[in-house]
């Protein structure tokens, strides 16, 4: 394989992918089989996804601990993991924020484990998390969709869509606004999740 895989002739396989070397893998994409760098993402961007997957985790261990009736689905949280939508031809995301079916030590994360997926918007990233991953996301089947706008004191609006009635294209539930509703995030699917706005600020905590 050549070592230049910006510039190869032929589509990735997803075993080529992998032989990468995992400082090679951090700071790429792939769609449909061609290598894509990843955009640029500051501090205040990193935070504001940390902010949020801190959030949807402690939601995520709230519902098991309050959930009756049977044993409650097993969630985790992460960011900037490697998502596999789909092999072939290959396509492989990392999500600001993911959250998703617990998997074992040596399983990969797939569109199917998936529950909710987030994208921090940047200004190098705006085309790509609101038309490019916004139809990747659903045409994988991945029910729920996050779209975050910051700014330096942390997220400033949140838009979330959902796949509604067996369809692949995002339906837009709710678009939350820092300075006009009282949460960023208010859903009862797949668990309860209410994020207040002073979670995702990005400012250092006392």
């Amino acid at each position: 394989m050549t070592t230049n895989w910006l510039e190869r002739p032929n589509p990735l396989s997803l075993d080529e992918y992998l032989a990468l070397a995992e400082d090679a893998r951090a700071e790429i994409e792939v769609v449909d089989g061609i290598v894509t760098l990843r955009e640029r993402r500051d501090r205040a961007h990193q935070k504001t996804a940390f902010r949020l997957a801190e959030a949807v985790e402690a939601a995520a261990a709230k519902f098991r601990r309050d959930h009756g009736g049977g044993e409650p689905p097993c969630v985790e949280v992460n960011t900037e993991v490697e998502l596999v939508l789909w092999e072939v031809p290959l396509t492989v995301r990392k999500p600001d924020a993911v959250a998703h079916r617990c998997l074992g030590p040596y399983e990969g994360l797939t569109a199917a484990d998936v529950l909710i997926v987030a994208e921090i918007v940047s200004r190098w990233s705006d085309s790509r998390d609101r038309i490019h991953k916004k139809g990747e996301y659903a045409k994988a089947g991945i029910p729920h969709y996050l779209i975050v706008d910051f700014d330096e004191i942390g997220a400033v609006a949140v838009e979330h869509y959902a796949l509604l009635g067996g369809e692949r294209t995002y339906s837009r539930l709710a678009i939350t606004h820092r300075d006009r509703d009282p949460c960023a995030l208010n859903l009862s699917d797949p668990f309860t999740l209410r994020v207040e706005w002073r979670e995702l600020e990005v400012a250092p905590r006392g």
